[in-house]
């Protein structure tokens, strides 16, 4: 019986997690839709199988640390619309990716940085990408 509580337990423990997550998610998103100018305008979230691929470009990438990218080579290109990443800050932070055309999303770069000073914005070619470190360089790359 003691192990039947105790795995109800372990579940009910999960399942607060996973409802808190979504709730700190959601708080995220009403912030960013109330504090940018015309952002559902500008901009919209990721859904699950765009999620997904962001994901796997992510890991592809080279960490020196965490929320920092190690860049080797600069490669500029013609950004259109991509993908806004967060590389530092909560874990419900890094599940919020945001698409929108490249210049609406770095004009906004002061309210994205006093979540994350680093960031991530992945072309949606899934190849190039811009890395903002928390000094506010940008730099362009790509993945071979």
């Amino acid at each position: 019986m003691d192990h039947e509580r105790k795995e109800l337990l372990a579940q009910k423990k999960a399942q607060l997690k996973v409802k808190q997550q979504r709730e700190e998610i959601q708080q995220y998103k009403d912030h960013f839709a109330k504090s940018i100018q015309h952002f559902s305008q500008k901009c919209r979230y990721s859904d699950e199988a765009e999620a997904v691929k962001l994901g796997k470009f992510i890991s592809k990438l080279d960490f020196a640390q965490p929320g920092q990218l190690s860049i080797q080579e600069v490669c500029p290109y013609p950004h259109e619309n991509v993908y806004l990443c967060f590389l530092m800050g909560t874990e419900a932070l890094f599940q919020i990716f945001i698409f929108g055309k490249y210049d609406d999303i770095l004009r906004d770069y002061d309210e994205w940085a006093v979540f994350s000073p680093c960031l991530l914005l992945v072309d949606e070619d899934f190849i190039h990408y811009t890395y903002i470190n928390n000094d506010g360089e940008v730099k362009e790359s790509q993945v071979s």
